[in-house]
């Protein structure tokens, strides 16, 4: 298992054929300067990419804003269509899922305030978390951080385009794994009976398709399309 930093940016290095290694993540060196440019733009970009259970989090969000249906929208009211704006947790890269699977949706709160707009009153949140600790990580996490970091520095540190291509495409298979055996765990519907039809004395079953909110975007390089 890779358990720091300068493991991480010495695989990188080696998987592009750089020259030298590194001891310290910190050195005056080229290729600890590309890496430390490079390795926290990528490990958020790959947290965010996919569903990572070493990178999974809880938290019930505080409210922020309930909205008085009785009077205009104004922009600092929850996302039209919806109730409650909770603030989000300062460790969250990527929100994913209730715990009753209700949608919901990301917005901007006065103040530079990342918020969820929802008509949940007190949800639950699980969400990829900006985890620091290598050590957790799941393998794949390590490998997928590894090969993309290993795309970014390759062209800074060897000029080879189709070597930073190969990097880049292990890295996002490692990310397209990852989201095809989320979607395989979470692919089951959820049953469930709105409280708006129980008060009503409905007893039968209803099914609501689960919310999940959609993964960050693959990793790319502008070398992707250098033939």
């Amino acid at each position: 298992m890779i358990a720091d930093e300068v493991s991480i940016y010495n695989l990188a290095l080696n998987a592009v054929g750089a020259r030298n290694n590194i001891s310290l993540t910190t050195e005056n060196s080229r290729e600890a300067e590309v890496c430390r440019l490079w390795y926290p733009v990528i490990r958020d970009q790959v947290l965010a990419s996919a569903f990572w259970p070493s990178a999974t989090a809880f938290k019930r969000l505080a409210l922020l804003v309930e909205r008085n249906s009785e009077e205009n929208w104004v922009s600092t009211d929850p996302a039209p269509g919806f109730a409650y704006i909770h603030s989000t947790p300062a460790d969250m890269l990527r929100p994913r899922y209730f715990a009753t699977f209700a949608p919901f949706a990301l917005n901007s709160y006065p103040g530079d305030v990342v918020a969820i707009s929802s008509n949940e009153q007190t949800p639950i949140l699980t969400y990829t978390s900006r985890q620091t600790n290598i050590a957790l990580w799941d393998s794949e996490l390590q490998l997928a951080i590894v090969y993309g970091l290993a795309a970014n520095v390759c062209m800074p540190l060897t000029g080879k385009p189709g070597r930073a291509r190969t990097m880049l495409e292990q890295a996002n298979t490692l990310i397209a794994a990852a989201r095809e055996g989320s979607a395989n765990t979470n692919s089951q519907q959820l049953e469930v009976i709105p409280d708006w039809i129980a008060a009503r004395g409905y007893n039968g079953g209803f099914t609501q398709t689960k919310f999940l909110y959609p993964f960050g975007s693959d990793l790319s390089v502008m070398t992707a399309n250098v033939n």
